[in-house]
């Protein structure tokens, strides 16, 4: 399978571009440190791999790499909404961070089915000519993730890239992973998921600005205490069905929320 041609979207003057196809032979962004997987949400074990891609960049473009679909939307392995991020909103996410492109291929059969050799020959070397990568210590990838970090270094000395790693980051005892932070939402804990988050949860409405986005995780129903972009937090009601209400109020539009504590 070859990458489709490029097309890198625009999506404003601070925002990371989303590119979706190869890259090619000249383009400014080629040769980028590749930080490797699903980055559903960008907690502190995210933003370790991107320090540590940073330095190894050296002035080099520093991308992340998210499908779309999500691999386990595709695959119909997740019962319910599980999402911490849409697509809509993951370059308003990176934004703060840096990031010069969301490497964002359509996960589709065709991708899916790329054996692990196929994926590193004709994604990360000749569609987007990576200089390095880095993923954490359980990153699989290929057909039945079937390849592993010791598969991928073995690649990656056979073409020429570095490949780098890092343990799993914890704070006060608790693992930052999306994993983690999707059970203490589930619990209404937001502000420990948001601690391991590094960042107040940033969530998606729909068009009319009285639900969560279908694809979001589901807090525990109750009253938050939420806020738009430069304005002070206010009381917010989630249902069970991801209802989002202001009481009393009405919903000034879809604008992204930051969820910052339980109520």
């Amino acid at each position: 399978m070859s990458l489709p041609a490029p097309s890198p979207v625009a999506c404003g003057p601070f925002l990371p571009q989303v590119v979706s196809g190869a890259l090619p032979l000249g383009h400014p962004l080629r040769g980028a440190v590749l930080l490797l997987g699903n980055f559903d949400g960008f907690h502190l074990g995210h933003q370790a791999l991107l320090r540590a891609a940073r330095r190894q960049a050296r002035g080099r473009p520093v991308a992340v790499m998210s499908c779309e679909p999500h691999p386990r939307s595709f695959f119909g392995s997740e019962s319910r909404p599980f999402r911490l991020t849409t697509a809509g909103l993951k370059p308003l996410l990176l934004t703060p961070h840096g990031i010069d492109y969301i490497f964002a291929p359509r996960f589709d059969r065709d991708f899916a089915s790329l054996s692990p050799q196929d994926f590193v020959d004709q994604v990360l070397v000749a569609g987007l000519g990576i200089h390095a990568v880095h993923a954490g210590p359980d990153f699989r990838f290929g057909h039945r993730r079937s390849g592993d970090m010791a598969l991928l270094r073995a690649l990656g000395r056979a073409h020429g890239f570095a490949v780098g790693s890092l343990a799993q980051v914890t704070l006060a005892g608790a693992r930052a992973s999306s994993t983690a932070i999707r059970d203490h939402i589930r619990t209404g804990d937001i502000q420990v998921a948001n601690r391991l988050l590094g960042a107040p949860w940033l969530v998606e409405t729909t068009a009319d600005g009285t639900g969560l986005h279908p694809d979001l995780c589901r807090p525990r129903p109750g009253r938050y205490l939420a806020r738009q972009e430069g304005t002070a937090p206010v009381p917010v009601l989630i249902g069970a069905a991801g209802e989002f209400h202001l009481p009393g109020r009405k919903i000034p539009g879809p604008a992204p929320w930051h969820l910052l504590a339980k109520g």
